[in-house]
């Protein structure tokens, strides 16, 4: 079947009128009657009603029509895509994430991402408060959502790895041994979500299921952070938080050999016809970071 012809017959549906289409697409009235009539020899059957005053679409034209409008619609997307890989990735790109882990992109990924391309205008939004995605407010989330906004894509990138520490002082007034002690520690809770302080520790394939306590609660991982490193007992943080503190040794590595369970993460964008260029690279920058740290993701499944 030519395409071309194809695009002549959609340019008649669409108009209702030979005279029309010719004028829409910019040839003559004789040559839109050519193409359609040789589509019509081709897939031997009528694709219009005709009459003095009108034309219509027969059974068989409007089967066609539906099939050409998907080839025209595959065909923009064509075009788009290529003219998106051969343009610089450049323009606003505005991201949003908890805080600690817009802080580790800020150290991992967006000195690397900006040297690289210089040219896109990054726009950060980090906190707990999860900004609009579907309504292009905002072009990239990584958030742990329950239940996903509408119209958004969802890449899950595992659960976030958080780990016991606590300060040298708290390590050495209170010596644990086994995992079943660990109810004798007093935790800096989290008050943001009482459920992040019921923990699911893993070793491997053994899993310890404890709802911890303590005296101490606050809503903020850096609040977290700031009293465990001042003896006021263990935290459970993300990985990637405190990994230079634990290799420095000012934080203590409770039960190094366990991991803690923590929220999923998700990587969501809004769905898009063709994904802008500078948002495929951005993504692709932060799942190679993470791929390269897998001590900072515990994965799905």
């Amino acid at each position: 079947m030519n395409l071309t012809y194809v695009q002549t017959f959609l340019a008649v549906a669409e108009e209702r009128s030979f005279t029309k289409a010719a004028e829409v697409l910019d040839v003559s009235k004789g040559l839109v009657s050519r193409h359609v009539q040789r589509l019509e020899e081709t897939l031997n059957s009528r694709l219009f009603h005709r009459t003095t005053r009108a034309i219509s679409l027969t059974e068989v034209g409007e089967e066609l029509y539906a099939k050409a409008k998907q080839i025209q619609l595959l065909a923009t997307e064509a075009e788009m895509r290529v003219l998106d890989m051969t343009q610089e990735v450049a323009g606003d790109l505005k991201v949003t994430a908890p805080i600690e882990f817009g802080r580790a992109l800020c150290h991992h990924v967006i000195p690397s991402f900006r040297q690289q391309y210089p040219k896109v205008n990054l726009i950060l939004d980090f906190g707990p408060i999860k900004k609009k995605i579907e309504s292009g407010d905002f072009d990239v989330a990584f958030r742990a959502y329950d239940e996903l906004p509408n119209d958004v894509i969802a890449k899950d990138l595992g659960y976030i790895r958080n780990v016991l520490v606590c300060s040298k002082s708290y390590a050495v007034g209170n010596s644990l041994k086994a995992i079943e002690e660990i109810h004798q520690c007093s935790f800096i809770l989290n008050s943001q979500n009482e459920r992040w302080n019921q923990l699911q520790l893993i070793n491997d394939d053994q899993n310890y299921h404890i709802e911890v306590t303590g005296s101490l609660r606050t809503n903020t991982y850096c609040s977290i952070l700031e009293l465990a490193m001042q003896g006021m007992g263990v935290a459970s943080l993300p990985f990637y938080q405190v990994e230079a503190l634990i290799k420095k040794g000012e934080l203590v590595h409770v039960f190094p050999e366990w991991s803690v369970k923590a929220q999923k993460l998700s990587l969501i964008y809004a769905q898009r016809r063709v994904t802008p260029q500078k948002l495929v690279t951005f993504n692709l920058a932060v799942m190679r970071w993470l791929e390269s740290n897998r001590l900072y993701m515990i994965p799905k499944g």
